[in-house]
């Protein structure tokens, strides 16, 4: 009988709150990226440009560091990464032009790709396949209070320094800012030193005992490790699905500030009750997926966010809109765990780290290919379009996985004796 383990594990409690204090900045940098980058003279495009060149060092990194996870272990680079956010926030403290930006973004890029696949096979090692999807859970919640608890010493600092006006603390307190931020991260950085151990031999060890099918298991000793095809056709997925997320990444906020409003922090106020929700919900929801399997998440998720899309062009107020935002945040708060945990599901149990390299490579590449599709749209077109073009191919993503995507077994979760 297997056993739950234990959801107090202090290595699982090191690595979230190392996530914690390096996601501070992220909250932030949704909001806040746009709009600097605007007011420094970039057009939508060069704005797209900021989220794509942060997607596409992912694409090129994920793929090697997923290999290097599998070889050298999880640890390294789950500490090289959290340095790699600290570089990339003291690089936005210094930036005076939209060149720094592009500089902080590729710094920011290494760091994501080296930490969060770190993070991923770390949490494979140590949690069973019957509770996977919850142990995600708990540690994108943490990224989210993060993301919440930076935003509001954030908005608080902008709005000291610009004695109430957010707008105007924004150019004169970005600085200061991002060099609180970058202390945050070095701290996370000491956590993950202290209490994040290496776990590599723990999943060799899980895998001689139950070892991957032979049309997926590698060849020999050094072996050649086949990508599943289940694996393949969800990256398909991923990729088109990421590149509807990051289509609207760029424009959405310079849309709701020029079609509802001009103040940051009401927009701000408008999706923090979503925030919160994401805070909360996905070590609760993301158990949803170990009961009632990996896919019913996925297609509600992708449905739901298409339906969002499509109704933002149509409202006129922010507050149907907050609401809108609570439900996409729940549904998702649901889908990003299952997801992860369906990755290592499909994978076969072998080389975790190389499975979420190329899985990871994928959603980076709809990154790159995404913001740059939306800032063109936005500066040629009528916003709208960008809005139609997320919703379908959210919904074709939803289809997809329903006819395409099957699940391994997994066994039952036992109760804890």
């Amino acid at each position: 009988m297997t056993l739950l383990p234990d959801p107090n594990d202090p290595r699982l409690q090191s690595l979230r709150l190392s996530v914690l204090f390096a996601s501070l900045p992220f909250g932030m940098l949704l909001f806040a990226l746009p709009l600097i980058g605007r007011d420094m003279g970039a057009s939508a495009l060069e704005i797209g440009g900021l989220f794509s060149v942060f997607s596409l060092i992912l694409v090129v990194v994920r793929p090697v560091v997923g290999r290097g996870l599998d070889h050298y272990g999880r640890r390294p680079f789950l500490i090289a990464g959290l340095l790699g956010y600290a570089l990339a926030n003291a690089v936005y403290g210094i930036a005076s032009g939209v060149g720094g930006l592009y500089l902080a973004r590729l710094a920011q890029g290494l760091g994501s790709g080296l930490m969060w696949l770190a993070a991923y096979a770390i949490v494979a090692d140590l949690a069973p396949a019957e509770v996977r999807g919850g142990r995600y859970g708990q540690v994108e919640e943490m990224a989210n209070r993060g993301a919440i608890i930076g935003s509001l010493v954030g908005f608080t600092v902008l709005g000291f320094i610009g004695r109430g006006d957010i707008g105007r603390g924004l150019e004169s307190g970005w600085h200061a800012l991002f060099v609180g931020y970058t202390a945050a991260s070095l701290v996370a950085a000491a956590i993950a030193w202290r209490g994040v151990p290496e776990t590599l031999h723990r999943s060799r060890e899980r895998v001689s005992l139950a070892p991957a099918s032979t049309e997926d298991a590698p060849d020999g000793i050094q072996g050649v490790w086949r990508l599943p095809g289940q694996l393949r056709i969800l990256m398909g997925i991923v990729l088109l699905t990421a590149s509807a997320s990051a289509l609207l990444s760029p424009i959405l906020m310079i849309y709701l500030r020029d079609h509802f409003s001009a103040n940051m922090f009401t927009l701000a106020l408008a999706y923090l009750p979503a925030a919160l929700a994401a805070s909360v919900l996905p070590s609760r929801l993301g158990r949803l997926s170990d009961r009632f399997g990996r896919r019913p998440p996925l297609v509600i998720a992708l449905l739901v966010g298409g339906l969002t899309s499509l109704a933002i062009p149509r409202l006129h107020s922010l507050w149907p809109l907050a609401l809108l935002w609570v439900v996409e945040a729940a549904a998702f708060s649901a889908a990003t765990p299952a997801e992860e945990a369906l990755v290592v599901d499909v994978s076969g149990g072998e080389r975790r780290g190389t499975a979420f390299g190329y899985y990871t490579a994928a959603a980076g590449l709809g990154g790159v290919i995404g913001p740059l599709i939306g800032g063109l749209l936005y500066d040629r077109f009528a916003a709208v379009w960008a809005f139609r073009a997320n919703a379908l191919l959210m919904l074709l993503g939803a289809a997809l996985i329903v006819l395409l995507v099957r699940e391994p077994l997994r066994p039952a979760a036992a109760e804890p004796k």
